[in-house]
């Protein structure tokens, strides 16, 4: 009977320890496949990581790849070269030819002389203004800059004088081509010098076809346009005046700016009006050998004096 119990016994405790290293077994089992599970899951998100920084640098390096690409394709857009600039001086020696005078090339290494004018040295720092409008100017030698407008090229037919100059500037406007004139040879009341763009057709086409590349250089001589005008010259001037029957006469002691230049080949009369003041006389060339004139009578007993007159006369006839 003992055997027996004794045997019993030690049946149920060899079962109990079975049960318990089956237990840990599991135990064991679990722990290693969860380990397993998260070391998985651990290299996926290294993984990951690993291509979103990969990702990211390669996307920074086109990013600065373009950049270059870019500042490199600023860098060689220039607008003007040395051929170009020879292509205009022979241009503006025909073109100079038709239009009865004879224009000088001036830049860095010459200024010009005109009324006090010294470009391109003073170009900067001389007070502009174009169509009235206050500008910045500088010169350039490919054309490019931060200037309203770059000059890369300017012509005179005056050196060292001050009366029947035309002073032409060659410039890019937001990287246009834009010919800018002047006759200006006094102060002003804004103290700027005053600009317009050339109302010459041929000048401007030239220009245009110059920088694009099609112009070989050669003035359009052959066929003058009907919208390029030539400037007036004072005894033109008074003919055209007399044919109208507009009082004008030459006296010593005359008013200061009589028979000067203005821009787009004008000119300004004046003359004194006894003791009342200035009368001012203005001829603008235009297309179809047109000329328009307009008269200021100005009289100091109205506080009117020449330039603030009303304009009494305004009318356009054949030259």
């Amino acid at each position: 009977m003992m055997k027996k119990s004794y045997s019993l016994i030690l049946t149920v405790a060899v079962v109990s320890l079975l049960g318990a290293c089956s237990a840990k077994g599991e135990q064991t089992t679990k722990s290693t496949s969860t380990s397993t599970s998260h070391s998985k899951k651990v290299t996926s998100v290294t993984s990951s990581q690993k291509q979103v920084r990969k990702e990211t640098t390669s996307s920074v390096s086109r990013t600065k790849q373009q950049a270059q690409s870019q500042s490199q394709t600023k860098q060689a857009k220039a607008l003007w070269d040395s051929s170009k600039k020879q292509a205009l001086a022979t241009f503006m020696s025909g073109w100079g030819t038709t239009m009865g005078q004879t224009y000088q090339s001036y830049d860095l290494t010459r200024d010009t002389d005109y009324a006090g004018i010294h470009f391109p040295s003073k170009l900067a720092q001389t007070d502009l203004a174009v169509d009235d409008t206050p500008v910045t100017a500088a010169w350039s030698t490919d054309g490019t800059g931060s200037a309203d407008y770059n000059v890369v090229a300017i012509y005179c037919d005056v050196d060292g004088g001050t009366v029947g100059g035309h002073l032409y500037l060659f410039t890019f406007h937001n990287g246009q081509p834009v010919v800018l004139i002047t006759s200006q040879n006094q102060g002003t009341p804004d103290n700027r010098l005053h600009f317009s763009v050339t109302a010459n057709t041929d000048l401007k086409t030239g220009f245009a076809n110059i920088v694009s590349g099609q112009g070989s250089g050669q003035a359009n001589t052959s066929q003058p346009t009907t919208s390029a005008v030539s400037p007036i010259s004072a005894t033109e001037a008074q003919a055209i005046v007399a044919a109208q029957n507009i009082q004008y006469r030459e006296e010593q002691g005359e008013p200061a700016g009589n028979k000067t230049s203005l821009a787009g080949g004008g000119i300004v009369l004046k003359q004194y009006a006894g003791a009342q003041g200035i009368d001012i006389i203005k001829l603008t060339p235009k297309p179809g050998n047109k000329v328009n004139i307009t008269v200021q009578n100005g009289s100091l007993r109205d506080g009117q004096a020449g330039e603030t007159a009303p304009i009494s006369q305004n009318i356009t006839v054949d030259r």
